[in-house]
């Protein structure tokens, strides 16, 4: 399993949380910034530079502002619920996950 390793100290904004996963999954200029759009990309594939299977685990998340942190632990949620979707779906499994160190 592949781990992408993201540094969360500096992230002020929500746009710099996307930004800097958008750049480590290799993601085109117009992908979408919303976690939607990490299901489509990262659960659907074929979109994105780096594909499954792979963890992105992000380390410095606990002393991110309230309104990031909540953005980072719903785009886990949602990437989590989006594998549970596509098994529903198409009986397999895609092998990508978010984990948050503190």
């Amino acid at each position: 399993m592949r781990i992408i390793e993201l540094d969360a100290t500096k992230w002020k904004t929500v746009v710099d949380f996307y930004k800097a996963f958008l750049v480590s999954i290799g993601a085109p200029d117009w992908h979408g910034i919303s976690p939607d759009a990490l299901v489509d990309s990262m659960i659907w594939c074929g979109i994105n530079a780096v594909e499954p299977p792979y963890t992105i685990r992000i380390s410095g998340a606990a002393k991110l502002p309230k309104e990031v942190r909540d953005e980072v632990e719903l785009a886990k949620q949602v990437i989590a619920d989006g594998r549970v979707d596509y098994q529903a779906r198409r009986g397999g499994d895609v092998e990508v996950a978010i984990e948050i160190a503190p």
